[in-house]
């Protein structure tokens, strides 16, 4: 557990029993739609990828990540809950992501965004990733996406 000192809550490991909010602020925050047993099946894959932020023993945000290689992670989700936006949530989980993956080998993190989501796509800028590919019809939508690639 980390204690996020810039901010009013913690930075924890999922626990499966968390399932149902971080499906709540996934269906709010996300466009895409997950399933129970898809969010436990990338859990199991890669425990040390995914993380909740907790305030007040609530989940208002999350990330799951998965390790494509030995030294690369892909951020396959990425949610903060709408009330609790802008208020340097996303920043904690993202500095502890990358701290995490820095201590332990990884040399670059990936990930995809929709192609219209000015404001994911800046704050990935902020921390160093760059757009290497766009995807033709990426999304359920067939909206397109951007592949981003971050060296660690």
């Amino acid at each position: 557990m980390h204690i996020d000192s810039s901010h009013f809550g913690i930075i924890r490991q999922f626990e499966p029993r968390d399932i149902s909010r971080v499906l709540d602020v996934a269906e709010s925050s996300l466009s895409e739609y997950y399933t129970n047993s898809l969010v436990i099946d990338l859990f199991e894959a890669w425990p040390e990828g995914f993380r909740v932020y907790v305030v007040d023993n609530r989940i208002v945000a999350f990330m799951i990540c998965s390790r494509i290689s030995p030294n690369e992670a892909r951020i396959l989700m990425f949610a903060v809950e709408e009330k609790y936006r802008r208020q340097g949530i996303g920043d904690a989980l993202m500095r502890d992501f990358i701290e995490f993956c820095g201590k332990n080998g990884f040399i670059s993190l990936k990930l995809e965004v929709k192609t219209d989501n000015d404001s994911a796509i800046n704050f990935y800028k902020k921390y160093g990733f760059v757009i290497t590919s766009r995807l033709r019809a990426y999304y359920s939508d067939a909206s397109d996406a951007f592949t981003m690639w971050k060296i660690i």
